[in-house]
């Protein structure tokens, strides 16, 4: 199913933005500002990716930090003896705006990248509001990691295609995907959706396989791009249902829209696929073999759909997300839900949106907080109707 991140990537602040300090700066002890020499993890180096924007990563803890261009502007002032405060004055005495307000976003944007772990000095105890907040900008499911030997497995295929043009790979697995989709569509409407329950035990085994592969084209199309897969395993989607996934949390490494578009779209291109190799069974078989593939058939098309729900923590949203540059959208959504009911104070990169991008991560969040209940209603509906017929 869905290819989760071990973490996203926390933002670091805005310096230079013109809002005023909230409690989660002036409510914490800022003793440090003035004691504390400012430096680096050692295991902490700037890079780049996400449309170009610069990434703080932590080798240690495979973390991204998403900073400013004018945070890595302080970052260059971090010489292991100056504090918070002596960082504070130097900027404000560059710049020509306001020195109260250059004051107030760096002190945020340093309270911000202390608190996400990328400094030598430790994080300050959150509050629990905090704690809240982050837990909806992360979003993070219970899984249970089965693998981390997927990069060698796919490495001899993904330098075969690392020397191939790459139009022509996208082209004809886009041909494929469309001719899947084409032949299922076809036999849909010439053999209809009788009932093959009978078959659903094999079908679903049979299902299991294509899943697998499904990973296995996320994880590909990551170590084409130089980006391999951390490990493979099982998660818990909207906490009640097992998926399988891959960690690319390192596609944020990726600059372009398009090829972190496709490492999202690569599973339900292949399920696309596979559904059409099963509808050629499905029209040219009979007996058995066709009861199975018309099982099966049904089964692949309502992953596929689910799976390309942009409401649920899905590829489909995924692809979306890549392709409008945003990060995080639905994270981001949840903090603001978040924060208009416990106040909860937003970070800086969310504190500078417009009115009517507040207004559509609201609406989002709703939407998929909605649909994510009712997906859960059906999905313990499912467990329960399944264990009382175990059991009765």
């Amino acid at each position: 199913m869905r290819s989760p991140a071990t973490a996203e990537p926390q933002q670091g602040a805005s310096p230079g933005s013109s809002e005023t300090v909230t409690g989660e700066v002036s409510g914490r002890d800022t003793a440090w500002l003035d004691t504390e020499p400012l430096t680096l993890r050692d295991t902490v180096d700037l890079t780049d990716g996400l449309d170009g924007r610069p990434l703080l990563f932590d080798s240690d803890t495979g973390k991204y930090v998403a900073v400013s261009k004018a945070g890595t502007v302080i970052l260059t002032l971090f010489d292991g003896k100056a504090t918070a405060r002596d960082l504070v004055r130097r900027v404000a005495a560059s710049s020509s705006a306001d020195p109260e307000r250059v004051e107030t976003a760096v002190v945020r944007f340093l309270t911000e990248i202390r608190q996400a772990g990328v400094l030598t000095l430790e994080p300050q105890e959150e509050t629990r509001r905090e704690r809240v907040l982050k837990y909806s900008l992360r979003q993070k499911m219970p899984r249970k990691p089965l693998t981390r030997s997927v990069h060698v497995l796919l490495e001899p295929v993904a330098k075969v295609l690392q020397k191939l043009p790459v139009p022509a790979v996208v082209g004809l697995w886009i041909v494929l995907t469309c001719a899947g989709l084409a032949t299922a569509g076809y036999a849909l409407a010439t053999r209809g959706l009788p009932d093959y329950s009978a078959w659903s035990g094999l079908a679903a085994l049979l299902l299991i396989l294509q899943i697998a592969v499904h990973e296995l084209a996320h994880a590909l199309v990551c170590q084409s791009l130089r980006v391999p897969v951390r490990e493979a395993g099982i998660t818990l989607m909207l906490y009640v249902m097992p998926v399988a996934y891959v960690d690319r949390t390192d596609a944020y490494r990726v600059k372009g829209r398009a090829p972190r578009a496709l490492i999202a779209l690569a599973g339900p291109m292949s399920d696309a696929i596979w559904a059409g190799a099963t509808a050629v069974v499905l029209l040219s078989t009979t007996g058995a073999a066709h009861d199975v593939a018309g099982t099966l058939l049904q089964l692949q098309l309502l992953l596929m759909i689910v799976n390309l729900n942009p409401l649920l923590p899905s590829d489909g949203y995924h692809a979306l997300e890549s392709a409008m540059g945003s990060v995080n959208l639905r994270g981001r959504s949840f903090a603001f839900l978040v924060h208009l009911i416990t106040r909860a104070p937003l970070p800086s990169h969310l504190l500078v949106s417009s009115r009517p991008k507040r207004i559509g991560y609201c609406a989002f969040g709703v939407l998929c907080a909605l649909y994510g209940v009712f997906m859960v209603g059906v999905i313990l509906t499912w467990w329960w109707h399944l264990i009382g017929g175990l059991i009765g």
